[in-house]
């Protein structure tokens, strides 16, 4: 027969020093501390569409963020029978490199999205 020691909630003291490991806390590394002061850019061009421009603030609005800059651009077509193009470029600081690409895959998913680019840079002082 195996003994079990029981232990309830009460009796086990949480570590609330400032090194503790908590999900709620991650641990940061000098690595994704740097890549959070960073400034991540990207560049979209897409159909000329009206409803895009929500749908391409929409993951940052759902992380609570606040795209540093937001800038969009009609080009018109020299092509006869071409639709009208938009090119969109948004910096935001305050990602990490794995949520920037998640959000780069978001964009490439919507309709009307032709190609989504991605930069980093260092974040001005």
């Amino acid at each position: 027969m195996s003994s079990l020691k029981a232990v309830s909630a009460d009796s086990v003291a949480p570590d609330r020093s400032v090194g503790a490991l908590s999900p709620f806390h991650p641990v940061t590394t000098s690595a994704s501390a740097a890549s959070t002061s960073a400034v991540h850019c990207f560049s979209v061009r897409a159909d000329l569409d009206p409803g895009l421009l929500p749908r391409l603030l929409e993951p940052f609005a759902k992380r609570g963020l606040w795209p540093s800059k937001f800038y969009s651009q009609a080009l018109s077509s020299d092509l006869p029978g071409q639709p009208p193009e938009a090119v969109i470029d948004i910096q935001v600081a305050g990602l990490d490199c794995v949520t920037s690409d998640h959000i780069a895959m978001q964009f490439r998913g919507i309709v009307g999205v032709q190609s989504v680019l991605t930069s980093l840079r260092a974040a001005a002082d």
